[in-house]
């Protein structure tokens, strides 16, 4: 005999419905169909802990004492769950000769329909039910159904240029796994809370991350998005760099106060990155500098109320900010040669887990000219406030980095470039750092 159910979605919103029972398998039953909206009423001499709470929040409507005949006209559904299997069956035989859908929780043959294992989102609900025989591979498919529904949480810092960045992300997310819930999650971090004083003074670029580190380890969070320029050279090996984004234009420009053409190097230049300042100083000789802190769009403000004759900032910044009118110079990158990893954004998430659905957001070229940039700086040991510089860029299918290296003790600094293919980037990176280094002893 064909056990198989066919699956039906009725509407139960305003629809009133009547469970007999009053103890933990008729909550069970409750609790399943709230969500969906119906007027339930409880008839039961006593209630369990949990019906009494649903009574207390009006959510059910309470008839107390025991189950007689004559009192379930009108309900479009009768749920049985009482622990007296004779009451369970003479509610069932009342109900089919009032022809109102019945359901018996302790009796399959006693039933007109059948309660699904349910799972949620906010746009999606999948019922699934066996034959009866196996409710073991009911609740295991249903626990993995589940797994693979549950939201993806996109870590990020709360400013708006990294929500932006973090957006990108999300939407993309979207687009893969239509139906999955995405959400992100933002949070201050506190490089973001201490802006009086530079990175290199207060434990450097460790503070942008230690806040989303944290979410992805207690689990708060299920992949975090950096810019990659902000990322520590070392990352735990547990939350590893999942890939890389394509990059943005990774060039340095200068920003000037609104409406203005014309730069007054009377006055300082709002900037707080040493590789900056050291590069600035070449092309101009006669600036002077400022440290600022902040956001972009904090520290332009700072610029327009006349604190600062410029700034240098990121292109990428201020273009994914909509703020492109703002530059008033582009600096090449043989000019000034950006951070490591400018305008390219780090996924970061769980070591073990699967991000296969990530994959088509990663771009390969990024991926080689971050590596390259990345061991460059790691083996300087530069951290956030080193003038340390690099930059790499794939052409004809070799790969160029072009890495600036400043020594404290002769208080100078020398620039170079080495080229190979983009396999070959860590080595390259390396190979270029020693070099300089030697040049510099």
């Amino acid at each position: 005999m064909n056990k198989k159910r066919f699956p039906v979605f009725i509407s139960l919103e305003e629809k009133p419905i009547l469970v007999v029972g009053g103890g933990n398998i008729a909550a069970r039953r409750v609790r399943s169909i709230l969500g969906f909206g119906p007027r339930v009423t409880v008839w039961a001499p006593e209630l369990s802990s949990e019906l009494q709470r649903l009574l207390s929040e009006g959510r059910i409507t309470w008839w107390r004492g025991a189950y007689c005949t004559g009192g379930i006209d009108g309900f479009f559904l009768i749920l049985a769950a009482t622990g007296d299997e004779k009451v369970n069956e003479a509610v069932y035989w009342e109900a089919k000769k009032k022809h109102i859908p019945v359901n018996v929780a302790s009796d399959q043959s006693l039933c007109d329909f059948f309660f699904p294992a349910l799972v949620e989102t906010e746009k999606l609900v999948i019922g699934l039910a066996g034959d009866g025989s196996d409710h073991r591979l009911v609740k295991e498919t249903a626990a993995a159904l589940r797994e693979h529904m549950k939201p993806i949480r996109v870590g990020s810092r709360e400013s708006r240029l990294a929500v932006i960045q973090s957006e990108m992300v999300v939407e993309y997310l979207k687009k893969e796994l239509p139906g999955r819930p995405v959400e992100l999650l933002t949070m201050k971090t506190m490089g973001d809370r201490i802006l009086d004083r530079r990175l290199d003074q207060i434990g450097g670029k460790g503070l942008f991350v230690k806040e989303l580190d944290q979410a992805l380890l207690d689990g708060r969070s299920d992949l975090s998005v950096h810019s990659l320029k902000d990322m520590p050279m070392e990352v735990p090996e547990e939350l590893p760099l999942l890939g890389f984004s394509r990059r943005e234009d990774p060039r340095d420009v200068l920003v000037l106060p609104i409406n203005q053409t014309e730069w007054d190097r009377t006055l300082p230049v709002g900037c707080s990155s040493r590789r900056r300042m050291v590069q600035l100083s070449k092309l101009y000789p006669d600036v002077t500098f400022c440290n600022i802190r902040g956001n972009v769009l904090t520290r332009i403000k700072k610029l327009d109320t006349g604190e600062y004759g410029a700034l240098v900032l990121a292109a990428a910044g201020l273009k994914r900010l909509g703020l492109s009118e703002r530059i008033s110079r582009y600096f090449s990158v043989e000019e000034m040669i950006p951070a490591a990893g400018q305008g390219i954004l780090a996924i970061q998430g769980r070591k073990g887990e699967d991000y296969s659905y990530l994959n088509g957001f990663f771009d390969p070229e990024a991926s080689f000219a971050a590596r390259a940039e990345r061991s460059f700086v790691r083996t300087l040991d530069g951290g956030c406030s080193s003038p340390i510089a690099a930059h790499a860029e794939i052409k004809n299918g070799m790969l160029r980095l072009r890495g600036l290296y400043y020594s404290e003790e002769r208080d100078d600094f020398v620039i170079g470039e080495i080229s190979g293919e983009p396999e070959a980037c860590e080595i390259l990176g390396e190979k270029l750092a020693l070099q300089l280094k030697k040049q510099l002893l």
